[in-house]
């Protein structure tokens, strides 16, 4: 598995993943969108040649947040969601950021445990921030990480 920056030519590969990964799934337009502002970075996993999973971070004033992480579930569970993690922490870190947040849902228990095993801590709660796929809404954990990680 390799990890590189995405390129514009890629979004097309992460909008299809995150409809994989997510209910409410955010597509080329918006992700393209996301990508022109300054400090926005989208990280590509690739795995035997085919799209694997994606870090999406936004830098600005010391501070970063992930937007968006998302790994192709047949391939949940093998150390990509860190590696995308770890990767996007370093892309941030070499621009001066000090410190990562990011926001996720209080049922998606695998990803708390991540963020958790990678120091993340909970500093915050959104009420009603999510929606799932039937349309019943999620309160979201803000967790904060300093850097480096």
């Amino acid at each position: 598995m390799t990890i590189r920056e995405a390129t514009l030519a890629d979004i097309p590969a992460i909008a299809a993943l995150h409809a994989r990964c997510f209910a409410q799934a955010w597509d080329e337009i918006f992700l393209g969108r996301i990508l022109a502002h300054p400090g926005a970075v989208a990280l590509l996993a690739v795995a035997q040649d085919m799209p694997a999973g994606f870090a999406l971070a936004r830098a600005a004033a010391g501070e970063a947040e992930i937007l968006s992480l998302g790994v192709n579930p047949e391939l949940r569970r093998r150390g990509l969601g860190t590696a995308l993690i770890r990767a996007a922490c370093l892309y941030v870190d070499g621009a001066g950021v000090m410190e990562v947040f990011l926001e996720v849902s209080v049922e998606n228990t695998a990803a708390r445990g991540l963020y958790a095993h990678l120091g993340f801590r909970e500093v915050g709660r959104r009420p009603d921030y999510y929606e799932d796929a039937v349309g019943t809404a999620r309160d979201a954990l803000v967790l904060r990480r300093a850097l480096p990680l």
